[in-house]
Protein backbone atom coordinates (compact mmCIF):
# COMPACT_ATOMS: atom_id res chain seq x y z
CA UNK A 1 0.00 0.00 0.00
CA UNK A 2 2.83 2.36 0.85
CA UNK A 3 4.37 1.81 -2.59
CA UNK A 4 1.01 2.58 -4.18
CA UNK A 5 0.69 5.85 -2.28
CA UNK A 6 4.20 6.84 -3.34
CA UNK A 7 3.36 6.10 -6.99
CA UNK A 8 0.10 8.08 -6.74
CA UNK A 9 1.90 11.07 -5.23
CA UNK A 10 4.53 10.88 -7.99
CA UNK A 11 1.78 10.82 -10.64
CA UNK A 12 -0.05 13.79 -9.10
CA UNK A 13 3.28 15.65 -9.10
CA UNK A 14 3.54 15.10 -12.85
CA UNK A 15 5.46 11.81 -13.19
CA UNK A 16 3.52 9.92 -15.93
CA UNK A 17 5.67 6.80 -15.47
CA UNK A 18 4.31 6.36 -11.94
CA UNK A 19 0.81 5.61 -13.22
CA UNK A 20 2.27 3.14 -15.74
CA UNK A 21 3.87 1.31 -12.81
CA UNK A 22 0.50 1.14 -11.04
CA UNK A 23 -1.14 -0.22 -14.18
CA UNK A 24 1.60 -2.83 -14.63
CA UNK A 25 1.30 -3.84 -10.97
CA UNK A 26 -2.47 -4.46 -11.08
CA UNK A 27 -3.21 -5.16 -14.74
CA UNK A 28 -3.20 -8.97 -14.48
CA UNK A 29 -5.40 -8.94 -11.37
CA UNK A 30 -7.95 -6.56 -12.89
CA UNK A 31 -7.98 -8.55 -16.14
CA UNK A 32 -8.47 -11.86 -14.27
CA UNK A 33 -11.33 -10.29 -12.33
CA UNK A 34 -12.97 -8.97 -15.50
CA UNK A 35 -12.56 -12.31 -17.24
CA UNK A 36 -14.17 -14.14 -14.35
CA UNK A 37 -17.06 -11.69 -14.39
CA UNK A 38 -17.65 -11.95 -18.16
CA UNK A 39 -16.10 -15.25 -19.32
CA UNK A 40 -15.05 -13.40 -22.46
CA UNK A 41 -11.45 -12.55 -23.34
CA UNK A 42 -12.18 -9.49 -25.51
CA UNK A 43 -14.71 -8.03 -23.06
CA UNK A 44 -12.25 -8.60 -20.21
CA UNK A 45 -9.53 -6.71 -22.11
CA UNK A 46 -11.91 -3.83 -22.82
CA UNK A 47 -13.20 -3.73 -19.24
CA UNK A 48 -9.65 -3.80 -17.87
CA UNK A 49 -8.77 -0.81 -20.03
CA UNK A 50 -11.98 1.00 -19.02
CA UNK A 51 -11.25 0.32 -15.35
CA UNK A 52 -7.81 1.88 -15.59
CA UNK A 53 -9.08 4.85 -17.58
CA UNK A 54 -11.65 5.55 -14.87
CA UNK A 55 -9.10 5.01 -12.12
CA UNK A 56 -6.55 7.36 -13.68
CA UNK A 57 -9.20 10.03 -14.19
CA UNK A 58 -10.22 9.74 -10.54
CA UNK A 59 -6.73 9.38 -9.09
CA UNK A 60 -6.47 13.00 -7.98
CA UNK A 61 -9.57 12.46 -5.83
CA UNK A 62 -8.21 9.28 -4.25
CA UNK A 63 -8.01 9.54 -0.46
CA UNK A 64 -4.55 8.43 0.57
CA UNK A 65 -5.74 6.73 3.76
CA UNK A 66 -7.63 4.04 1.82
CA UNK A 67 -6.13 0.99 0.09
CA UNK A 68 -5.52 1.68 -3.60
CA UNK A 69 -6.09 -2.00 -4.39
CA UNK A 70 -9.53 -1.97 -2.78
CA UNK A 71 -10.39 1.34 -4.48
CA UNK A 72 -9.30 -0.08 -7.85
CA UNK A 73 -11.38 -3.23 -7.35
CA UNK A 74 -14.43 -1.08 -6.58
CA UNK A 75 -13.94 0.68 -9.89
CA UNK A 76 -13.49 -2.69 -11.62
CA UNK A 77 -16.61 -4.05 -9.91
CA UNK A 78 -18.73 -1.08 -10.99
CA UNK A 79 -17.34 -1.12 -14.53
CA UNK A 80 -18.03 -4.85 -14.90
CA UNK A 81 -21.49 -4.79 -13.32
CA UNK A 82 -22.53 -1.85 -15.51
CA UNK A 83 -21.30 -3.73 -18.57
CA UNK A 84 -23.14 -6.90 -17.56
CA UNK A 85 -26.38 -4.98 -16.93
CA UNK A 86 -26.14 -3.24 -20.29
CA UNK A 87 -25.39 -6.47 -22.15
CA UNK A 88 -27.56 -8.89 -20.18
CA UNK A 89 -29.46 -10.05 -23.26
CA UNK A 90 -26.40 -10.33 -25.48
CA UNK A 91 -24.31 -12.54 -23.20
CA UNK A 92 -22.17 -15.07 -25.02
CA UNK A 93 -19.78 -17.42 -23.27
CA UNK A 94 -16.48 -18.06 -24.99
CA UNK A 95 -14.27 -20.71 -23.47
CA UNK A 96 -10.71 -21.52 -24.43
CA UNK A 97 -9.77 -24.97 -25.65
CA UNK A 98 -7.63 -27.06 -23.30
CA UNK A 99 -4.05 -27.73 -24.28
CA UNK A 100 -3.55 -31.44 -24.74
CA UNK A 101 -0.23 -33.21 -24.44
CA UNK A 102 -0.29 -37.00 -24.28
CA UNK A 103 -3.31 -39.35 -24.19
CA UNK A 104 -3.46 -39.60 -20.39
CA UNK A 105 -2.98 -35.84 -20.03
CA UNK A 106 -5.58 -35.26 -22.74
CA UNK A 107 -8.34 -37.04 -20.85
CA UNK A 108 -7.42 -35.31 -17.59
CA UNK A 109 -7.31 -31.91 -19.33
CA UNK A 110 -10.71 -32.50 -20.92
CA UNK A 111 -12.27 -33.51 -17.59
CA UNK A 112 -10.70 -30.54 -15.78
CA UNK A 113 -11.84 -28.17 -18.52
CA UNK A 114 -15.37 -29.56 -18.41
CA UNK A 115 -15.52 -29.03 -14.63
CA UNK A 116 -14.24 -25.46 -14.97
CA UNK A 117 -16.76 -24.76 -17.73
CA UNK A 118 -19.63 -25.97 -15.57
CA UNK A 119 -18.44 -23.86 -12.65
CA UNK A 120 -18.18 -20.78 -14.92
CA UNK A 121 -21.69 -21.38 -16.23
CA UNK A 122 -22.92 -21.94 -12.68
CA UNK A 123 -21.36 -18.64 -11.58
CA UNK A 124 -23.27 -16.90 -14.37
CA UNK A 125 -26.54 -18.15 -12.87
CA UNK A 126 -25.83 -16.62 -9.46
CA UNK A 127 -27.17 -13.20 -8.46
CA UNK A 128 -24.56 -10.47 -9.07
CA UNK A 129 -23.59 -9.92 -5.42
CA UNK A 130 -23.17 -13.65 -4.78
CA UNK A 131 -21.09 -14.09 -7.94
CA UNK A 132 -19.01 -11.07 -6.98
CA UNK A 133 -18.34 -12.43 -3.48
CA UNK A 134 -17.06 -15.73 -4.87
CA UNK A 135 -14.90 -14.09 -7.50
CA UNK A 136 -13.35 -11.63 -5.06
CA UNK A 137 -12.81 -14.13 -2.25
CA UNK A 138 -12.05 -17.42 -4.01
CA UNK A 139 -10.49 -16.31 -7.29
CA UNK A 140 -8.94 -12.94 -6.45
CA UNK A 141 -7.92 -13.92 -2.91
CA UNK A 142 -9.23 -10.76 -1.24
CA UNK A 143 -9.83 -10.87 2.48
CA UNK A 144 -13.33 -10.56 3.88
CA UNK A 145 -12.51 -7.00 4.94
CA UNK A 146 -11.20 -6.04 1.47
CA UNK A 147 -14.19 -7.69 -0.19
CA UNK A 148 -16.59 -5.75 2.03
CA UNK A 149 -14.93 -2.48 0.97
CA UNK A 150 -15.09 -3.41 -2.72
CA UNK A 151 -18.72 -4.49 -2.49
CA UNK A 152 -19.73 -1.60 -0.23
CA UNK A 153 -21.29 -3.75 2.46
CA UNK A 154 -20.45 -5.18 5.88
CA UNK A 155 -18.16 -8.17 6.42
CA UNK A 156 -21.19 -10.07 7.70
CA UNK A 157 -23.01 -9.41 4.44
CA UNK A 158 -19.96 -10.62 2.48
CA UNK A 159 -19.93 -13.83 4.51
CA UNK A 160 -23.65 -14.31 3.91
CA UNK A 161 -23.34 -13.65 0.16
CA UNK A 162 -20.39 -16.03 -0.07
CA UNK A 163 -22.10 -18.76 1.96
CA UNK A 164 -25.31 -18.48 -0.09
CA UNK A 165 -23.32 -18.40 -3.34
CA UNK A 166 -21.42 -21.58 -2.50
CA UNK A 167 -24.65 -23.28 -1.45
CA UNK A 168 -26.48 -22.20 -4.63
CA UNK A 169 -23.51 -23.08 -6.85
CA UNK A 170 -23.48 -26.59 -5.38
CA UNK A 171 -27.20 -26.89 -6.15
CA UNK A 172 -26.71 -25.67 -9.73
CA UNK A 173 -23.84 -28.07 -10.34
CA UNK A 174 -25.71 -30.95 -8.74
CA UNK A 175 -28.64 -30.28 -11.11
CA UNK A 176 -26.14 -30.61 -13.98
CA UNK A 177 -24.77 -33.88 -12.63
CA UNK A 178 -21.70 -32.54 -10.84
CA UNK A 179 -21.10 -32.46 -7.14
CA UNK A 180 -18.60 -30.27 -5.29
CA UNK A 181 -17.50 -31.53 -1.95
CA UNK A 182 -16.59 -29.10 0.86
Amino acid sequence: MKDDITLIKRYISGDEEAVEELVMKYQKQVYAFAYRMTNNIEEAKDLTQETFIRAIKGLRGFRMEASFKTWLYRIAKNTNLNHIRQNRHHKEIKLEKPTIGNQRGALSAIIDKEKKDHIKKGLDELPARQRLSIILRAYEGLSCSETSKVMGCSEGAVKAHYHNAVKRLREILKEKGYEIRP
